[in-house]
């Protein structure tokens, strides 16, 4: 077998202490029995918090791509792997800046890779970082005709973490620990930037996956997220209406109508797009409602 060589993709903005913990996770990172060589690429989008300091004094071993403030997740991304394709990793492992991980993650993700054969793609099963777990990305068995995702574990359901383990089919995955061959983005290129914060990895899963890519979620490969760190805009992070409502105008954020119906369009076409995009807005509104019921009773 050639080198492996594995670049481990970070976007980060001002968030320079999740960013430090998630870093002295992946220095602690142990082999397993396959070598690999990791290189850590942390792609700064114009922080102002000091993050470029930081990772200069306590990390010089990492690769620093700098952005201008404006590239946001996913030319973060793109901007990343083009860094790891210069420097010759054949492998590309997606992180976000608030995830922490045992230190075999990389060892059985990628073990889990070879298991699945060299034109996988593997995803990772996600989890809150507090007690008691509760999972927030399980891996998606099904869309439907209105891009619905019928999860294997309904989100936020709580589990006891060593229970779940092995490999199964997803359709889509997220972005939160994603190790893709490099041979991918040869093929299919980059992500979209038109989805410029939300759903770029889970369009370019889906084409991966009705592409002859086998697109894979691992129960053994698991993450661990700050839930009030992601997608701030989204329901059950308990938002006020008014903010509910600017979020479906602001292009960044998780509920971007602009997001939605490309996304819905791109996968589904014009008149499915604009179905879609009306009973997604209504199902936001709808879990709202039950969110502030519920925080009342």
């Amino acid at each position: 077998m050639k080198e492996i060589k594995i670049g481990a993709i970070i976007p980060t903005f001002n968030r320079k202490d999740s960013l430090k913990r998630c870093l002295q996770c992946l220095k602690a990172q142990v082999q397993g029995t396959t070598p690999w060589t990791l290189v850590v690429i942390a792609v700064v989008d114009g922080s102002k918090d000091g993050t470029l300091e930081m990772l200069e004094k306590e990390f010089p071993e990492v690769e620093i791509v700098q952005g201008d403030g404006s590239w946001w997740y996913t030319k973060s991304i793109n901007e990343g792997v083009k860094r790891a394709q210069s420097l010759h990793c054949n492998f590309v492992l997606t992180l976000n800046d608030d995830l922490t991980f045992k230190p075999d993650y990389i060892s059985v993700i990628f073990r889990d890779h070879l298991a699945s054969g060299e034109d996988s793609v593997i995803g990772s099963v996600s989890l809150t970082s507090g007690e008691p777990r509760l999972i927030t990305f399980s891996g998606v068995r099904q869309i439907n005709f209105l891009l619905k995702e019928y999860n294997y574990v309904p989100k936020f359901s709580s589990v006891r973490e060593e229970e779940i383990s092995g490999l199964k089919p997803s359709v889509v995955l997220s972005g939160r620990g994603i190790l893709y061959p490099m041979e991918i983005f040869h093929r299919f290129g980059l992500y979209d930037e038109k989805l410029v914060q939300y759903s770029s990895e889970t369009d370019y899963t889906y084409n991966a996956s009705k592409n002859g890519f086998k697109v894979m979620i691992s129960f053994n490969a698991k993450v661990y997220e700050d839930v009030k760190l992601t997608s701030s805009g989204a329901v059950y992070n308990n938002p006020t209406a008014k903010s509910l409502f600017k979020s479906f105008k602001n292009k960044y954020s998780i509920n971007s109508l602009h997001k939605i119906y490309y996304y819905s369009v791109k996968h589904r076409g014009g008149v499915g797009g604009f179905i879609i995009t009306g009973v997604r807005v209504m199902g936001i509104i709808k879990n709202f409602v039950k969110v502030k019921i519920k925080n009342k009773a």
